[in-house]
Formats: structure tokens, C-alpha cells, sequence
């Protein structure tokens, strides 16, 4: 991408002139003049963790709407505060877009923060209108986004963070405990073991707020009919030595990951396009992360009434009816992608026998932290006690009804985790 006669700050204060400048390096409106623009923040449906939404307004996006001379009709772009890491990734991938990735118009990287500028793609099919169709569309594009940096290009550079290796090296046991002291006093620390940290690169930090959740469950005897002792007992043996889950991952060729690949951050249009976007968490790992993290995630929906806008907009949980067929299905297509874009640099077979090592570490690094933080968030402790008997009314009352209408969904990831768990 080519840098342009004009700066941040003039596109910002949304000066005409320096968005005529912009819009003259596209070639269908190379010749307009833009006469006034405009900006509205975007309501987003945050997702902060796979059981928790929240509703806010997104100060980090806005959209600018433009008024052209001559025409009676508006123009629209995306704008982005972001970090350096999806910043890179659309100046080098968006501008001409590459497959999967949103046509980027500007891109702007200072220190550890970036800006971008990105078409307003529209999203004709919603994740809750999703049919198998449009889910195997978006895993085949997943599928060629890993190709097209299988290896090479962004999966390269340094300023995209590896899913394991620091490039200062191991994570020091003393800076672990330094760095996050709090779950040190509180216990976990005993159970991540001094070898799991030496092994564990980036993921120490997040392996121990995995140990967290695992000293909060088993104080609280984990969850009758979700997660029991056999769960509770794996997690804690790969706390103790992820070497086997971890090198499993690492031996597989590097690509440029997107991080939460979930429905929710697709764009669908009627053109049969599929759009990644949110690169905010890329980084550079084996393409199976990316994968087992759709997965996971593809049976939560987050729904918000349409009658409904800005603070006022509550988001719903509730679960996508999944055909126990739909994983096979979804990594065959993976697979078979791959394969027709890469031929025999792609090795289907150790592909697949990563996908417990990635569904393990995607456990272990989601739902074990998150229930920890769930507990601290309830009124009481005592309310756990009695999770299991409340009422879907009495569960709302006490802030927890989402995670009631998970119990099934929870069921399935931790059956699913001690299986993979069970094949390493």
C-alpha cells in the first residue's frame, strides 16, 4: 500500500479534501469530489467471552459517510482504531484485498497502535441465518487464507506475535509469579508446574489463569453433568506437562492465524463473498488453532432485538442447532481445501492428528479461565451451590441464566476435551 499526500489527523477531522485524496486512489471514483463527511459510532455486540456478551459503542469504529458532488447518493467506509498487528495485516493483504480479507483503503501504524480505513462490506447473511452452506463457505476460505501464507509472508514478520515462542525466550518463573502475583497468593501457581512454564512461551500467562479456573472448580467440586473429576484431573496433568499438547502444535507448519475466526466475525454477501474480519488478534501458528476455534464457538449465537439499538440492545444467548455430522464435515472441507491449494506441501494426515492437541489447549485456555472469572462475578458463591436446581427464571435473577442455557453446549465441549484429552 502506498503511502499517500495526506495525513491521519486530516481524515480524522474528516476534512473533504484529504478523503478526496483517499478516494482518487480507487479507480471507480477516482474522479469524485467529496463535498462533506460524516461519522456515527458502531453498537457492537462484544463478545468478551464465549459465555458473556455485552452491548457498547464501539469509540473504536466509526462509520464515515461521505456526500459526493454531482451525486445524491452516499458513500461508506469503516474506520478502525486497532492495534500494529491488524494494521499490518491490511496494509499488506487489503489493498488489492487478498482472498478472505477486507478491501482496506489506509492503513496507519504508530508504535503499538494502527488506524485503517476498510470498504463497509454489508453482512447479508447473519450468523444466526447461517445454513451449512454458509458455514462450509466460510471454513473453505479459512482453508485458502492459511494457503495463500503457508510459510511465507505475514507468517514471517516480526511484528505478528508467535502462538508459543517469545522471542526473548522462556518465560521466567520469577516473572510469571512477579507479572501475576495475585493467582501466585491465591494457589494456582502450584499447580502449573516450573516445566510447563519453561515449555509454555507465550501461552505461561494464559496457562496459569487456566490453573486459576482449575483451583475455583475444584473448590467448588466442579459441575454435576458438565465437568466432572476426569475432566477436572486432565486439565490438571497438561498444567503440569503441556509438553506433549504443545509440541504436537508446534511441529505443524506456521500461518498467518486469524485468532477467533467465529461466525461473528465473518461478513456474508449475496455475491457469494466470504469476509474475515477483526484481524486484532492475528498471529502466526498452525492453521488447526484457527479451525478448532470455529468450531467450538459456531454453535453460540448472540442475538439482539431489532426493536432495539445502542444501550438499550441486550444481547441473547442461545444455541445453533448443530448436526452431530458438521465437524467431520467442516474439517473434511478444511482438509480437501488445503489440499487442492497446496498438493504435497499439505500433509492431511498430521494436520488432523493435531486437532486434539489444538482442542485441548482451546479448552484450556478459554473455559478454564472463564469460569474463574464467572464465579467472581456472581453475588454469592453459594449461588453455585445451587446452580443446578434454580429455575430459568431464579438463574436471570442471579445474573447467570446464559450460562443455564449452555448447560448441553458445555456438556459437549468438556466430553469432547476429555476425548481429545484421552488421545494425545
Amino acid at each position: 500500500m502506498e503511502p499517500l499526500p495526506v495525513d491521519v489527523f486530516q481524515l480524522q477531522r474528516r476534512d473533504p479534501v484529504a478523503w478526496t485524496v483517499l478516494l482518487s486512489r480507487v479507480p471507480e471514483l477516482a474522479d469524485v469530489i467529496v463535498t462533506a463527511v460524516n461519522a456515527e459510532p458502531l453498537w457492537d455486540t462484544a463478545l468478551v467471552t464465549p459465555g458473556r456478551a455485552k452491548v457498547e459503542r464501539a469509540h473504536h469504529m466509526r462509520r464515515y459517510i461521505l456526500t459526493l458532488a454531482g451525486s445524491s447518493d452516499p458513500i461508506s467506509f469503516i474506520a478502525k482504531q486497532t492495534n500494529a498487528a491488524e494494521a499490518l495485516v491490511y496494509q499488506a493483504l487489503g489493498d488489492p484485498a487478498a482472498t478472505g480479507i477486507v478491501p482496506c483503503h489506509y492503513a496507519h501504524v504508530d508504535g503499538d497502535a494502527g488506524w485503517v480505513i476498510l470498504a463497509d462490506v454489508p453482512d447479508h447473511f447473519p450468523p444466526a441465518t447461517w445454513q451449512p452452506q454458509h458455514a462450509d463457505a466460510a471454513i473453505a476460505t479459512l482453508a485458502r487464507i492459511h494457503a495463500a501464507h503457508w510459510q511465507t509472508g505475514l507468517a514471517g514478520d516480526a511484528t505478528l506475535p508467535h502462538f508459543l515462542h517469545r522471542p526473548e525466550g522462556p518465560y521466567p518463573w520469577e516473572a510469571l509469579q512477579r507479572d501475576h502475583l495475585p493467582l501466585f497468593e491465591d494457589g494456582p501457581g502450584a499447580i502449573l508446574s516450573r516445566h510447563a512454564v519453561r515449555h509454555a512461551g507465550r501461552l505461561a500467562p494464559r496457562l496459569l489463569e487456566a490453573a486459576n479456573g482449575l483451583v475455583v472448580l475444584r473448590d467448588l467440586g466442579g459441575w454435576p453433568g458438565v465437568l466432572g473429576e476426569s475432566h477436572l484431573a486432565a486439565a490438571a496433568d497438561l498444567l503440569d506437562d503441556p509438553v506433549p499438547l504443545l509440541a504436537a502444535l508446534d511441529d505443524l507448519p506456521d500461518t498467518l492465524l486469524h485468532g477467533a475466526p467465529h461466525p461473528g466475525h465473518w461478513r456474508l454477501t449475496l455475491f457469494e463473498e466470504q469476509y474475515l474480519i477483526d484481524w486484532s488478534t492475528a498471529q502466526v501458528g498452525p492453521g488447526v488453532l484457527d479451525l478448532v476455534g470455529f468450531l467450538e464457538r459456531y454453535p453460540l449465537l448472540y442475538d439482539r432485538s431489532d426493536d432495539q439499538t445502542g444501550e438499550e440492545a441486550r444481547p441473547r444467548l442461545r444455541l445453533r442447532d448443530v448436526s452431530p455430522l458438521f465437524e467431520e464435515t467442516a474439517i473434511d472441507t478444511y482438509l480437501l481445501t488445503l489440499s487442492v491449494e497446496m498438493g504435497r506441501r499439505f500433509s492431511a494426515r498430521a494436520f488432523r492428528a493435531a486437532v486434539p492437541a489444538a482442542r485441548c489447549l482451546h479448552v484450556l485456555t478459554t473455559w478454564f479461565p472463564f469460569f474463574a472469572q464467572w464465579i467472581d462475578d456472581m453475588p454469592g458463591k453459594y449461588v453455585w451451590q445451587r446452580v443446578n436446581r434454580l429455575s430459568e427464571a431464579e438463574l436471570a435473577h442471579y445474573h447467570v441464566g446464559p450460562m443455564a442455557g449452555m448447560r448441553p453446549y458445555l456438556a459437549g465441549v468438556f466430553e469432547r476435551f476429555l476425548r481429545a484429552y484421552r488421545s494425545l
